[in-house]
This record gives structure tokens, C-alpha cells and sequence, in this order.
């Protein structure tokens, strides 16, 4: 259920950013006719309606951006000694900045 409500967090930040991108667009559209600020709005309904992410190398967000949390990989191979000997190092080299938020 966790994962159901922080896709849904995610979903709605991407949403807030095409908010923001539509408030700016109506400055720059400030004489265009009122069915394209009709238009854009109907964009910003559209994404919050329809739960679906496409992913283009042109987005504005990056696609490892992402406010759910991901567990970092483990190696179980099923021998104490060498999962022991491979986590470790995998656990530092994975592990956040201190006092950052995972986000990079």
C-alpha cells in the first residue's frame, strides 16, 4: 500500500511541475484566444486523470528522479563469507551523502 501511495506522490509532483509550466506558458499566451488556455488546462486534467508516465530523452524531469525510496541491491549468492565480503563495499558505494536527500 506504501508503494501505491508514493507513486501517487510522484504522480502528483510531476503533475504540480505541468501546473507551474501552464502558468508560465498563459504569461507568454497572454493575447492568444481563450481556447488555448482551455488547451493547457485541459493538458494539466489530462495528467492528473490519467496515471500513465511516458518517458522521452526530452522531458524536463530527469528519469532517476523519483520520491520513492529504492532499496539498494544485495548480493545473495548463499555463502555467508563471500555475500559478507560483497555487501559491504556495495552498502559505502551506494550509500547517500551525508546530509543529503538521495537525490543527485
Amino acid at each position: 500500500m506504501e508503494a501505491v501511495f508514493l507513486k501517487l506522490v510522484d504522480l502528483s509532483l510531476a503533475a504540480g511541475w505541468l501546473v507551474l509550466a501552464v502558468l508560465a506558458l498563459r504569461l507568454v499566451f497572454r493575447k492568444a484566444p481563450k481556447w488555448v488556455h482551455c488547451l493547457l488546462w485541459g493538458l494539466v486534467g489530462l495528467r492528473l486523470a490519467c496515471p500513465v508516465t511516458i518517458e522521452s530523452p526530452l522531458s524536463l524531469m530527469p528519469p532517476a528522479w523519483t520520491a520513492i525510496p529504492v532499496a539498494p541491491p544485495v548480493i545473495q549468492s548463499g555463502a555467508v563469507a563471500p555475500d559478507t565480503w560483497a555487501n559491504a563495499p556495495l552498502a559505502e558505494a551506494l550509500a547517500s551523502p551525508a546530509g543529503g536527500n538521495g537525490l543527485q
